[in-house]
């Protein structure tokens, strides 16, 4: 394309734009919305032998109770030097959405016996009360975002690790 056709182009597609633009109402206001989100309560685990690493010289249990540790002996019977790790945790961990949109989360917990979940307000206020989650089990929780800040589905037993935010953006 010459160079002077390509600037006519261009300058064509700018006016269009700022027609387009000049139709729009810059700062009116989205209407909020309702978000459905699929998540899932998990279980990471990672092992390996004493022959390749060494245990942590740290039990990770006694840095929060969102990890797990089987040491040499423990994780497999029938092999004794195999260690194993874990961590437990929320399928997305973050989610953003903005200020007064309705939220409706749907969990299904494939790891873990047993979960005492919560809905934190950005205060730390409590907005959804604890319940018992179980394993194989579908749960469903809903609020609406009414302040913005950070909202936290959180699992009590396996904090900090087993913890999702919400970042409520204002509107």
């Amino acid at each position: 394309m010459k160079p002077q056709h390509m600037r006519r182009a261009t300058a064509f597609g700018i006016l269009l734009m700022s027609a387009w633009l000049w139709g729009q109402d810059i700062g009116a206001q989205v209407a909020p919305r309702t978000h459905q989100i699929f998540m899932t309560a998990i279980e990471i685990k990672g092992s390996t032998t004493t022959d390749t690493l060494a245990p942590p010289a740290v039990n990770p249990v006694d840095q929060s109770k969102g990890y797990g540790f089987k040491g040499p002996g423990e994780a497999d019977k029938t092999t004794p030097q195999r260690w194993e790790v874990s961590s437990y945790s929320f399928a997305p961990g973050f989610i953003t959405v903005q200020q007064g949109d309705s939220m409706m989360l749907t969990a299904f917990v494939v790891n873990g016996d047993h979960h005492d979940v919560a809905v934190l307000a950005p205060d730390g206020q409590v907005i959804v009360p604890t319940a018992l989650w179980q394993r194989g089990q579908e749960y469903q929780v809903s609020f609406v975002a009414e302040r913005a800040g950070t909202y936290q589905l959180k699992c009590f037993a396996h904090a900090p690790s087993m913890t999702a935010n919400i970042l409520v953006l204002p509107r």
